[in-house]
């Protein structure tokens, strides 16, 4: 009828104990250890619970929660009844939180409502009766006039098949019509079979109680998080669709771990504004707001702000440091010299005997593999025009930008993250202001080139990877992880292109999507919508504020997976998307993973390797290539 959100019962004490850990009665100095040796402790007890009951009165090993909490005060008398009673209601109150109308289970029980069933509940649990039955309408359920039996309160349990004769004897059950439905194959199905009940195994429900090998609590809760995911009773929280699967599976629980961080982040660095950036952190903008701090005084001041490489290029940029300028200008895409000048703002016409000098043709040429260092040299030339377009368009449009940061002294960037070029020249674009505040930026990953953007007024914290560290996360994420994330937070609105001056203030002016990018933003749009309907699963263990329990890296770990080691499934949904990287050209698009004919396959050469080189994600391409074309990857 129920199941958990998390994977193994025991995970319940690892949530416990993050909670424990920053509750005021509980934190002293003679407590501590029992907080960092809790799982343990409330596990042990437990069993010494069960074995005093056997060797006290005999019979089965069956116990009620007091009698295990009655263990921990033994070992622990520095601890007084009150916080005892304390520790239980909490126990209590995170079996509310991690439980769940199962789907199936609660058809079966409508359906034997409806049809005028008599229902019996019965629980091998340590839980009594009352409480089971709190448990049960905390979840949905209507069990008002239904019996409920629990085995520690009787004594004996459907284990060792004798509570099947107490219920059969106290409800005056005939055996012939009884159908016992439950998840145990011994307990519920062979012990009731023995008795001559009718017997239905709840296969539909699953669960483990092995044991994590990790031992940080927050990655226990992590781990127990992702694996949860891919037990059968979770399937009814997301569509039948492999890019709504990849949204919840994957990256549900990379935007939980990332925005619970930066959740945690605002508070540590006492963040008096938080500016969303378009387009990447529109869903990252929307999971914080409808899903953390609700209704709470530590709810960070928010705005949306419409941005991008294209629009910020033509207004932050105050300097010419030459180490940062192919950070601005660089990318996959091929694009003729027009278009490269057009990203800062230059219109190619009027810099012919520039393009000439430096050895292109005119500014339709498209510059090949090994001219890089022209297109360099042809920018820097530029660099006086550049600035000078960047003040002209600072005196216009800054405002927009100035209008978000005033009267906030301590400010924060939310985006996907990367080099930091974005926060480099929206920094510059506040003028005189840069100096009156502290801008830091909060980012899923930073690389090893925002280094070159970093300052005492300008600094950026990565959660995965912190200026490209650790070093084979950030070689995943070079590896297709950027598109596919980028991928995974594209919004519809339209890149902002630039800005308008008009009688009610700056206002961005955003790009019509190409034919090729309304596909691709559809599909995002399928995935975006199982990351909400993760969202929606996990929002009980969101609530309960305990942010930095949630913030685990462990729960990038699907992400990382699907980059490294992609399933056939996650390969048919992703690698034929396409990927526009650089400032100001989303019409231009270049597929993740190209799938080549059949004979470059069976005996890959030259264009293979050509190939390989050009793709974004490296073990797509390899895979979605393979010799052996009709195998399957799990």
């Amino acid at each position: 009828m129920v199941s958990r959100r998390i994977y193994r019962p025991r995970d319940l004490f690892s949530l416990m104990q993050s909670t424990l850990a920053t509750e005021k009665f509980f934190i002293s100095a003679y407590e501590i250890g029992i907080i960092d040796n809790f799982p343990e402790i409330r596990v042990q007890a437990e069993v010494s619970a069960r074995e005093n009951r056997v060797r006290r009165f005999g019979g089965e090993p069956e116990i009620l929660i007091s009698e295990i909490y009655d263990e921990v005060l033994k070992k622990h008398p520095q601890l007084s009844p009150a916080t005892v009673k304390k520790i239980i209601d909490l126990e209590i109150q995170m079996e509310k939180i991690v439980l769940y109308k199962n789907a199936r289970g609660s058809c079966l029980f409508e359906k034997a409502i409806s049809d005028g069933c008599k229902v019996i509940l019965i629980s091998d649990m340590y839980l009594p009766s009352a409480i089971l039955k709190e448990l049960l309408t905390s979840c949905g359920y209507d069990i008002s006039n239904i019996p409920v039996y629990s085995s520690g309160e009787e004594r004996y349990s459907k284990n060792s098949g004798k509570l099947f004769s107490i219920v059969k004897k106290n409800e005056n059950v005939d055996i012939a019509s009884w159908m016992h439905v439950g998840d145990n194959v011994h307990a519920d199905i062979l012990n009731a079979k023995k008795l001559g009940i009718n017997t239905l195994h709840a296969d539909w429900s699953e669960y483990n109680h092995g044991v994590s090998n990790h031992w940080k609590t927050k990655d226990i809760i992590g781990e127990s998080i992702c694996k949860t995911l891919l037990l059968k009773q979770v399937s009814a929280f997301h569509q039948n669709d492999p890019l709504n699967e990849i949204g919840f599976k994957v990256f549900g629980p990379l935007l939980l771990g990332y925005v619970s961080w930066l959740a945690n982040q605002l508070k540590i660095h006492k963040i008096d504004k938080a500016l969303f950036l378009a387009r990447d952190a529109h869903l990252i903008y929307k999971i914080y707001n409808e899903y953390f701090f609700q209704n709470s005084e530590e709810h960070v001041k928010c705005e949306y702000l419409y941005i991008s490489r294209a629009s910020a290029y033509m207004v932050g940029m105050t300097d010419w440091p030459m180490h940062r300028i192919w950070h601005l200008f660089g990318g996959k895409n091929k694009k003729n010299i027009k278009k490269i000048l057009a990203i800062a703002g230059l219109d190619a016409s009027e810099h012919i005997s520039d393009i000439h000098h430096v050895g292109f043709p005119d500014e339709e040429y498209i510059p090949v593999s090994g001219e890089e260092h022209k297109v360099h040299w042809l920018i820097n030339k530029s660099f006086p025009y550049i600035l000078l377009k960047n003040t002209q368009h600072r005196e216009v449009y800054a405002d927009y930008f100035k209008t978000a940061c005033e009267g906030y002294k301590n400010i924060a960037l939310i985006d996907v993250g990367w080099m930091g070029n974005i926060q480099s020249v929206f920094a510059r674009s506040l003028g005189a202001q840069w100096a009156e505040k502290q801008i830091h930026g909060f980012y899923l990953a930073t690389f090893v080139g925002a280094n070159d953007n970093r300052s005492i007024y300008n600094k950026m914290f990565g959660w995965l990877t912190n200026y490209g560290h650790p070093h084979d996360k950030c070689d995943l994420f070079l590896s297709g992880g950027v598109e596919i994330m980028e991928f995974a937070m594209a919004d519809n609105t339209g890149s902002t292109i630039g800005y308008k001056k008009t009688d009610n203030g700056i206002i961005p002016v955003r790009e019509d999507s190409s034919g090729s990018e309304i596909e691709y933003l559809k599909k995002a749009a399928r995935l975006q919508s199982g990351i909400i309907s993760f969202f929606e699963y996990v929002k009980p263990l969101i609530q309960k504020g305990n942010y930095a329990a949630l913030s685990s890296v462990v729960l990038s770990e699907p992400f990382f997976e699907l980059i490294a080691r992609p399933s056939s499934a996650q390969l048919d949904a992703l690698s034929s998307l396409t990927h526009s990287e650089s400032a100001g050209s989303n019409a231009e698009r270049i597929v993740l993973a190209k799938k080549l004919p059949l004979k470059d396959k069976l005996f890959p050469g030259e264009n293979y390797i050509k190939e390989l080189n050009a793709s974004y994600w490296k073990e797509g391409f390899k895979r979605i290539n393979r010799k052996k074309f009709w195998a399957k990857y799990n």
